[in-house]
């Protein structure tokens, strides 16, 4: 494993320890999540910042508000791990609050997920237009795959709107994947939206998606549905001598040796790889100034994408638990 990677995994793990220390009764995967994104941010844990700001989330929300619980925590964690003013990005998610439940999206344990999606990726300007839009893609992908779309795809159809992107050619996307060994899901719904921002063609992205997913099963490192999306970081990237991939091979198996990784799914392993990867890929071609601002916001776009995606998997993972006990 290369030595700038060596000292991302090694602030992976230092955080995640310390963040598990620190909050012992808090769901597991979401402190992987936040400490994989502090490690993206090339911070250290702030346990106290988080603390602050999970107060700061109940006392801003009502008890029986869908921020409460482990969604708190995750959100906290994430908020304080990438943003400049944490207390204004929640600020800005319950302004808009009322509007998304306004415009169709339902109250429901993944709006939040929704709101931290748009706060993510807002703009500046009015956020009515991006709802708005949201609204129509979420739509849109329900008429698609209506056994497939639920309130876990809110976050995708906000993401989606500050694009151009043809919902029939993402459509072909999901077909042609299917036809190339990978199972119909919400996970490959996700997949086939995060391809359309590849700036090659279609059948060239199908290819390079579709190498990607064999050059990981060879290794022994076949990913589920609900990790699809790393698949599709490791397609847009560009990765003409195949170095990117086998470097996400090489920290998957040595994170799988560590005692508080192996336990965690494979497709865990390799999203954390492909988003640590694609994190330090940005800051080096920005410090070149030659990265494209389209593929810059692309990546961005679909690393919120599979937080959106995580966080939903941990909510619904803790529902059932909380209902079955």
């Amino acid at each position: 494993m290369k030595k700038i990677y060596e000292e991302k995994v090694s602030r992976l793990t230092d955080n995640y320890l310390e963040i598990r220390k620190q909050f012992i009764w808090e769901n597991d995967l979401a402190k992987h999540l936040i400490a994989l994104t502090y490690a993206m941010n090339e911070k250290d844990v702030d346990v106290d910042e988080i603390k602050y700001m999970q107060e700061y989330i109940k006392s801003n929300t009502g008890i029986f508000s869908s921020f409460r619980g482990t969604i708190g925590f995750a959100l906290a964690g994430l908020l304080c791990a990438s943003s400049k003013n944490a207390k204004q990005q929640f600020d800005f998610m319950i302004d808009n609050e009322k509007l998304l439940k306004q415009s169709g999206f339902k109250s429901s344990i993944y709006l939040p997920t929704a709101l931290y999606a748009l706060s993510s990726t807002h703009d500046g300007y009015d956020s009515r237009n991006q709802i708005s839009k949201a609204v129509e893609i979420y739509k849109e992908m329900r008429n698609n795959h209506p056994f497939l779309t639920s309130g876990d795809d809110y976050a995708l159809a906000i993401l989606l709107a500050n694009t151009d992107h043809d919902m029939n050619d993402i459509e072909k996307l999901y077909e042609e994947l299917n036809n190339n060994g990978f199972y119909k899901s919400n996970g490959l719904q996700m997949l086939s939206h995060i391809l359309a921002f590849s700036e090659k063609s279609r059948d060239e992205t199908i290819k390079i998606c579709v190498e990607a997913y064999e050059q990981l099963k060879k290794n022994r490192l076949k990913v589920s549905a609900a990790y699809y999306p790393a698949i599709g970081i490791m397609t847009l990237i560009p990765d003409e001598q195949g170095e990117f991939k086998n470097d996400v091979i090489d920290i998957t198996n040595y994170l799988r040796e560590q005692k508080k990784y192996k336990w965690l799914d494979k497709g865990m392993n390799v999203m954390i790889g492909a988003s640590l990867i694609a994190s330090e890929y940005i800051k080096e071609q920005t410090d070149k100034n030659v990265i494209s601002t389209s593929l810059n916001v692309s990546i961005q776009a679909i690393i919120a994408a599979q937080q959106a995606a995580m966080i939903a998997t941990i909510v619904a993972v803790s529902s059932t638990s909380s209902s079955s006990s």
